[in-house]
């Protein structure tokens, strides 16, 4: 006859509830620590993007207000090319911008006197004298020289690019930090720019512009800031060819006015009967 099994005694029995307890206690703090763990990551995700977003504004925001002293104004700029250390072209412009994303660029001293480039957040248009429709054009398309419709018609960089702090670097002879931007949109005049600014207030110093195909094909230096009313603005800067390094063309930006723009002057049906000459 088979023996009959026998149940634990009373006192047996308490260290394996001991046990049982224990584990369900291991099993629980695993199961919190796990779902803790979760809701950190998934935080983490969500607020990341919107945190690399907020310093990617901020950074243009402090590069940006030494090219835009006001929200819309009039700018005059003289454009200079070289071939070496003798001049090859000169022209002069006005440019009315309004806000980050429209201008109009009207040629005063020019092969084309009267030409118009009008940018409107992604488009860009050229109206050419004696010519009865405006052209599509992109603004990485060369101006005059080394710079670009982008050059002269969109000042500000913060709907264009993101920007990413590198860190600290030394560029003609300047404590920088470097600053890699990147086309946060196609209709950007680059790929890809490594910017140099001045580490103590950001103004910019020296930047390197890229192709698509990660290929260097221009360096632009940042050579003379002046005060306009409390507050330093951008008033020359040299491009150079890094294709042809003889070739350089100067921007100046000889006169600031604050100015309202007229909404007619971003229209594009209207830009050929458009004539704002300056005096």
């Amino acid at each position: 006859m088979s023996e009959v099994m026998r149940l634990p005694s009373l006192a047996g029995d308490r260290p394996m509830r001991n046990r049982s307890a224990l584990l369900r206690a291991f099993v629980v703090a695993a199961v919190l620590l796990g779902t803790a763990a979760l809701q950190a990551a998934s935080i983490g995700a969500s607020s990341s993007p919107q945190a690399a977003v907020g310093e990617s504004a901020s950074l243009l925001n402090r590069i940006d207000a030494f090219r835009t002293p006001y929200k819309e104004f009039l700018v005059r700029v003289r454009l200079t090319s070289r071939i070496g250390a003798r001049i090859d072209e000169t022209a002069l412009f006005d440019a009315y911008i309004s806000g980050p994303e429209k201008s109009l660029i009207v040629a005063r001293e020019h092969a084309n006197k009267g030409m118009k480039l009008l940018y409107i957040r992604e488009d860009m248009w050229i109206h050419l004298p004696d010519t009865r429709r405006p052209l599509r054009i992109t603004p990485m398309q060369r101006l005059m020289g080394e710079a670009s419709n982008g050059d002269i018609a969109r000042v500000s960089l913060t709907e264009d690019y993101t920007a990413v702090d590198q860190g600290p670097a030394v560029e003609e002879a300047t404590d920088c930090r470097k600053i890699l931007l990147t086309a946060a949109r196609e209709s950007a005049p680059y790929a890809r720019i490594i910017l140099y600014v001045r580490a103590s207030d950001f103004r910019s110093v020296k930047a390197e512009f890229y192709l698509p195909s990660g290929k260097r094909y221009k360096t632009a230096r940042y050579e003379e800031y002046k005060p306009l009313e409390g507050r330093m603005v951008l008033t020359r800067m040299t491009i150079e060819d890094d294709l042809q390094r003889d070739r350089t063309t100067t921007m100046e930006y000889l006169a600031f006015e604050k100015k309202t723009i007229p909404a007619r002057y971003f229209n594009k049906n209207g830009l050929v009967d458009l004539n704002i000459l300056q005096p």
